[in-house]
């Protein structure tokens, strides 16, 4: 595994560490041998600590879950993240997870057994995964910080999810830029794997193209 990857042995030995001064009520966020946007999430999430003890409680109802889907553009572009990102990856154990601008995931696909595993940190449709709910994790870090991010097993704030990794990267409506949601792709190691970044924003480019075709083509015949 390459030295600045996530999942490096080094970079996962200083966050386990971290976590140890989390546990003894050590706030040295200095010695914090951590990436900068890992440490700077922490950060965060601490601000968060204590609001929520475990997001299993915020999933959604199936009506709650339906009536956001309906009303999410990212409902538009699904074809596109299942060609590029769903497909490739149906046989790798990983899992391709789409969310709203706050946080919470409105589709989960992939791998049936992963799908399983993932229920146990509650990583299921209608969830919360916001940092302010979760702490950090690709997804929620993405959105907070409004650019692509990977996560790797101990970074993950929150215990529940250090046997995961993550890369998530947020998606922009066309001409506003702004943040209609995030894609999330999350397994094994193979999650924050090289290309792993870029394949999630080259998709991402291909359903933002989709939605600028879809606004300017669409829906004015749509109206007319």
């Amino acid at each position: 595994m390459r030295l600045n990857s996530p999942a490096s042995p080094a970079l996962q030995r200083s966050a386990l560490a971290a976590h140890e001064t989390l546990g003894i009520g050590a706030l040295d966020h200095v010695a914090w041998k951590l990436r900068d946007v890992v440490r700077e999430s922490w950060l965060r999430s601490l601000e968060y600590k204590g609001k929520a003890e475990s997001n299993a409680h915020t999933v959604l109802s199936d009506d709650a879950l339906r009536e956001l889907r309906s009303t999410s553009p990212l409902r538009l572009v699904l074809p596109v993240f299942d060609r590029l990102l769903l497909e490739p990856a149906r046989e790798t154990g990983l899992i391709l997870a789409i969310g709203d601008p706050t946080g919470r995931l409105l589709w989960v696909k992939g791998d049936s057994q992963a799908l399983q595993d993932a229920e146990s940190m509650a990583f299921v449709p209608g969830a919360d995964w916001s940092e302010r709910t979760v702490g950090t994790s690709a997804p929620g870090t993405a959105l907070a910080t409004r650019g692509g991010v990977q996560v790797s097993g101990a970074e993950h704030f929150d215990p529940i999810a250090q046997r995961w990794s993550c890369t998530a990267v947020p998606i922009h409506a066309p001409g506003t830029g702004e943040i209609l949601g995030v894609v999330d792709i999350t397994g094994g190691e193979e999650a924050v794997a090289a290309h792993s970044l870029a394949l999630l924003k080259a998709a991402v480019a291909a359903a933002e193209s989709e939605l600028r075709w879809h606004q300017e083509k669409v829906e004015p015949s749509q109206r007319s």
